[in-house]
């Protein structure tokens, strides 16, 4: 770039820009008077084109970019394990060592949860150019890029705040004007309240600081602008040794600053700060939430050196504020502290849950309480999920298998035993239906129907998912048998009543009607003698089964028949061992041994307490809604404690692996029936001594069998079509909700 315009020298973050401004030096930069902006401009994206990596590259440049990587589909992640199809669970592990190698190898291991997300630290320059740009400070000059979202976001910024800002702002600058001694701040709020009814565009710029003008840099400012200049070397015509003896301050700039510092800057910092809490509550107005939080940093600093222009800055300013869009629908990906901002946003409410719970019981209506304990559950499970992930990733398979068996289902297992001690073992076993019926139909519909969205049509191999519905049938079958017994041969009592009806009584002739209503009823099972003497022995057996089962499951896959099921990559086996060790050196995980350890237990101490206000407040819930209690529990208890799996689910169809997609669902079924269910009977017989009074059996309502079992079967009919798209993962959101509208009326 031509000296005459100037060097744009941008200011690089030391924690990877996460909180980045670019402050750039426009000293010699002509006005635009002097030099007619075509030039500037032309210039300027010369200076960019010459340097692509630099993060004042041009809107332009990154637009043309973005634009091509969003119109290509997103890359398929399904070849990173190559399934052989001669056997369904026979494929080729790639880049053994790495950390994201062996969570994708224990994703496609029977009994263990399946987790998208990266578990290893990743380099910005390594994502999408348009994830690159939300970790970059806002560029000193960006040429308008017009979009229906953009457009939509910042009209949305002028009806919520933008208005406001500007009639607050105007308020404490006529204020500040009857003041008389405030008249430069006054002055400078009136400026800030233009700008921020409207700030797209227009520059927020810091001028060289005038120090003896009292409308010029105030009290503190001209203090450390001296101090900080004259330590960085600057020159400045105001910093010669004869300046360093300035004039006394005038007590009206005294008592200017003072009604400035004292009413005007906490008024203004409260109202950026709700701002800010509020766009970053919604992800997507993150980009204004940024500009609140430096607007917040910048009533530290002298404010009589700012200054608000439209077209291009003034020579010898810092640009501190430049922004297009209030919207950025991009943010979702944003992370903090390799943490997913929308999962960052839902961790308050885990403080509220137990502050409202446990502190403020006698004053906040347990509905409360309960929706905020309800919205805690799904970081707290998502956070589990990655901690397990990670874990398994940095030991061994059988150690990563041991860490899923025992922790996976530890969230759900907390909620149902503390559902059945709370005696609402009929909620218990709604939740877990529902469960059931989410893993079977629900989870599989949405993957469909959003990955079908992006790709006409997904595949995957048959033969994989056979085994997976022949497993499914076989837990299914197992675990409902005791049902289909007791259903079959238990007691039952018909019990009718009579009612008289009586027509034409005045005339000799009227006639009498009597009519029978009969309802069929089952006795207590601790006093029916089928259930005492043979099914409660049955479902002791199941239950003694079924975990055997799954643990044959895993000795199968991790020990015995380990080398067969994976094998080993071809070529040179020691030039291969090489390549993963440097890989492994140069990945490393996002969390530690020790603090996926410390996650583990957090999330699971903290839903422990969350889960018993949980329970507390189902009661005052229902009759708010007017809701039975099985609905409740088929819906929220079961949905919102695998909220992880759903987005994992969802993010596996997104990137066309619609395998790992299904078999999310087909193995959190399996795992309930296998694992969580058996469980629970074995702890609700230790609770209340075998009496089937308040404890949880393997004694289903008919209709939860029935309704189960259909969706098993569906489930394997799309299974041996080896294909799916938006119209069949439709068809089974609508069974969903068709056989969940059936719970609302019991």
């Amino acid at each position: 770039m031509s000296e005459k315009y100037g060097q744009y020298e941008p200011i690089q973050d030391n924690n990877n820009n996460n909180n980045a401004t670019h402050h750039v030096s426009l000293e010699h930069f002509p006005s635009p008077t002097s030099s007619p902006p075509s030039t500037i401009t032309r210039n300027y994206q010369e200076y960019a084109a010459s340097n692509p990596t630099s993060p004042q590259t041009s809107s332009k440049h990154i637009s043309s970019r973005a634009r091509s990587k969003s119109m290509d589909p997103l890359p398929d992640l399904s070849p990173s394990l190559t399934v052989n199809a001669q056997s369904p669970y026979h494929y080729t592990h790639f880049n053994r060592g790495s950390l994201e190698a062996q969570k994708e190898a224990m994703n496609y291991m029977f009994g263990t949860k399946k987790f998208k997300s990266h578990i290893s630290k990743r380099k910005i320059e390594e994502r999408s150019p348009q994830v690159q740009q939300l970790y970059k400070a806002t560029p000193a000059k960006m040429e308008w890029s017009w979009s229906p979202g953009h457009t939509l976001g910042n009209i949305l910024w002028l009806l919520v705040f933008g208005w406001l800002f500007f009639v607050i702002y105007a308020i404490v600058g006529l204020f500040l004007h009857l003041t008389f001694v405030g008249i430069p701040y006054g002055r400078m709020c009136w400026k800030l309240a233009e700008y921020f009814l409207w700030p797209f565009g227009k520059y927020l710029e810091r001028l060289p600081s005038r120090p003896n003008a009292w409308w010029g840099d105030g009290i503190l400012g001209s203090v450390g602008w001296r101090k900080s200049a004259r330590q960085s070397g600057e020159h400045s015509p105001f910093l010669s040794d004869e300046k360093d003896d300035q004039p006394a301050i005038p007590l009206k700039d005294k008592v200017g600053y003072i009604f400035w510092i004292t009413i005007a800057v906490p008024l203004l910092v409260m109202i950026h700060v709700i701002s800010f809490m509020l766009c970053w509550l919604f992800v997507v107005f993150i980009p204004m939430a940024k500009v609140n939080r430096e607007m917040i940093r910048l009533f530290g600093s002298n404010p009589l050196t700012l200054n608000v222009v439209k077209d291009y800055p003034r020579p010898g300013a810092d640009i501190l504020l430049y922004t297009n869009h209030a919207f950025n629908v991009f943010y979702y990906k944003y992370t903090v502290g390799g943490l997913n901002v929308v999962l960052v946003n839902l961790l308050p409410f885990v403080l509220l849950s137990i502050f409202f719970g446990y502190f403020l019981d006698d004053y906040i209506h347990p509905a409360i309480t309960f929706a905020c304990c309800l919205l805690s559950t799904i970081p707290l499970s998502y956070y589990n999920g990655m901690a397990i992930a990670s874990l398994s990733a940095q030991t061994t398979f059988a150690v990563g298998a041991l860490i899923n068996a025992s922790f996976g289902s530890m969230i759900e297992l907390i909620l149902y035993v503390v559902t059945i001690h709370g005696k609402m073992e009929s909620v218990a076993t709604s939740a877990l239906t529902g469960a059931l019926l989410g893993a079977l139909l629900l989870i599989p519909g949405v993957s469909m129907i959003l990955g079908g969205v992006r790709y006409k049509e997904q595949h995957f191999s048959p033969a994989v998912a056979g085994v997976s519905s022949i497993l499914l049938i076989i837990s299914v079958v197992g675990a409902f048998t005791p049902t289909i017994f007791y259903r079959l041969y238990g007691s039952f009592t018909m019990t009718c009543t009579a009612m008289t009806v009586s027509h034409n009584t005045t005339s000799p002739g009227g006639e009498i009607i009597t009519s029978y209503g009969c309802h069929q009823s089952q006795p207590d099972l601790d006093n029916d003698p089928v259930y005492t003497g043979y099914a409660r022995t049955l479902m002791f057996i199941c239950a003694g089964i079924l975990p055997v089962s799954y643990f044959v499951g895993l000795l199968f896959t991790l020990k015995t028949h380990r080398d067969i099921l994976y094998e080993k990559p071809h070529g040179d086996a020691e030039e291969g061992e090489g390549n993963d060790e440097a890989e492994t050196e140069e990945q490393s995980a996002e969390w530690s041994k020790l603090q996926c350890i410390i996650v583990l237990l957090g999330c699971t101490t903290m839903f422990a307490l969350i889960s018993q206000k949980l329970v507390q407040g189902i009661g005052p819930v229902v009759e708010v809604l007017g809701l039975s209690p099985s609905f409740l529990g088929v819906t929220l208890l079961a949905i919102i404690p695998s909220a992880a799996e759903y987005l994992n689910a969802v993010q596996f169809a997104l990137y066309n692996n619609m395998p790992l997609a299904l078999e999310i669902g087909a193995s959190s079924a399996v795992q309930i029936t296998l694992f969580q269910m058996p469980v629970l009977v074995f702890i609700s017989a230790v609770m209340n001594h075998l009496s089937a009074d308040n404890s949880f059996t393997l004694i289903f309502p008919l209709m939860d069998f029935y309704f189960i079992f259909f969706s098993v079967l569906i489930l394997n009919l799309i299974y041996s079509n080896g294909k799916t798209n938006y119209f069949i993962g439709c068809a089974l959101v609508v069974i969903y909700f068709i056989i969940i509208s059936s719970f609302y009326f019991l």
